[in-house]
């Protein structure tokens, strides 16, 4: 192989490959940058879409569970309602019940049975102390105690 001097067009060829190949790497390089601006706006838009949608959710989430504690609220104060209405109606039978008692009890049916309780009272034994003095209106026994630290003046 023999040298053979540089010709000027030959040099001008290498020139202008190497201009275009620096022209090349700008190019790329814009592109590049240029190609991350793009993904970033891409991903931004795509996050502020990704968040509109979840937001979105959210109140659809909030709605629902709101219906949810409506209905609960309302089942509540239906539940409420009933036991009221329960309640009523114990209250109207027991006062049905006195009053068909307060028809058949007589005063001296009355003095029966409080004699009768102080007699099992008297027999249990645990109230020793207590005197049952039969000095009351109709003859009903008057309570008092002989322990002189429970004794009340009249």
């Amino acid at each position: 192989m023999t040298y053979q001097e540089p010709s000027p067009a030959r040099a001008v060829g290498w020139i202008g490959a190497v201009f275009l190949g620096i022209v090349a790497c700008i190019v790329v390089i814009a592109l590049f940058i240029g190609g991350f601006a793009a993904t970033a706006r891409y991903v931004s838009r795509q996050s502020r879409q990704q968040g509109r949608s979840q937001a979105l959710k959210d109140a659809q989430n909030k709605v629902h569970i709101s219906n949810i504690e409506i209905r609960n609220q309302a089942q509540r104060v239906r539940i409420a309602q009933q036991r009221a209405e329960i309640r009523k109606q114990k209250a109207i039978g027991i006062r049905e019940a006195q009053d068909e008692i307060a028809k058949t009890l007589t005063p001296l049916y009355v003095q029966f049975e409080m004699t009768q309780a102080l007699l099992k009272i008297a027999q249990s034994g645990r109230n020793s102390s207590v005197v049952y003095l039969p000095s009351g209106a109709n003859g009903v026994p008057l309570v008092a105690t002989t322990d002189p630290e429970k004794v009340t003046a009249p």
